[in-house]
C-alpha cells in the first residue's frame, strides 16, 4: 500500500510541471517581463492552454510568436495569464520526493537503507 502511493505520488509530480506566474490580472497585465525566444503557456479567457509558445514580440494588441516553427500571434486581451515553466523546481521537487520515500522507511524502521 505504502509503495503504491509513493508510486502515485512520484507520477503525479513527473506529470505535472512547477510553474510561475509572468503576466496576469495581479501584476495589471505586464508583457514588459517577458523575453524573446523564451517559451510560455499561454491560458486564454475560455479556458485554453497554449503550451510551448516560444515568444518573440509584442505590440498594443497582440503578442507573436511561434509553436512548433509556425507563427502566431494571439490577442492580448484574449490572455488571462502567461505562465513560466520552471524545470529546475520540478527536478529538486522530483529529487526531494525520491529521498525522502528512501529516508523516511528506514528511519522508521529504525533499519540501514536498503534493508
Amino acid at each position: 500500500m505504502k509503495r503504491a502511493l509513493i508510486a502515485i505520488l512520484i507520477s503525479g509530480t513527473l506529470f505535472t510541471s512547477c510553474v510561475s506566474t509572468k503576466v496576469s490580472r495581479n501584476n495589471n497585465f505586464d508583457y514588459s517581463v517577458l523575453k524573446a525566444d523564451k517559451n510560455y503557456i499561454i491560458e486564454t479567457g475560455d479556458g485554453n492552454k497554449i503550451r510551448a509558445f516560444k515568444y518573440l514580440n509584442q505590440d498594443d494588441l497582440s503578442l507573436s510568436g511561434s509553436i512548433e516553427g509556425k507563427e502566431i500571434s494571439i490577442e492580448k486581451n484574449q490572455i488571462k495569464r502567461i505562465l513560466k515553466p520552471s524545470t529546475g523546481k520540478t527536478l529538486g521537487l522530483v529529487v526531494g520526493i525520491i529521498g525522502a520515500a528512501v529516508v523516511i522507511p528506514a528511519y522508521a524502521g529504525n533499519r540501514p537503507v536498503g534493508q
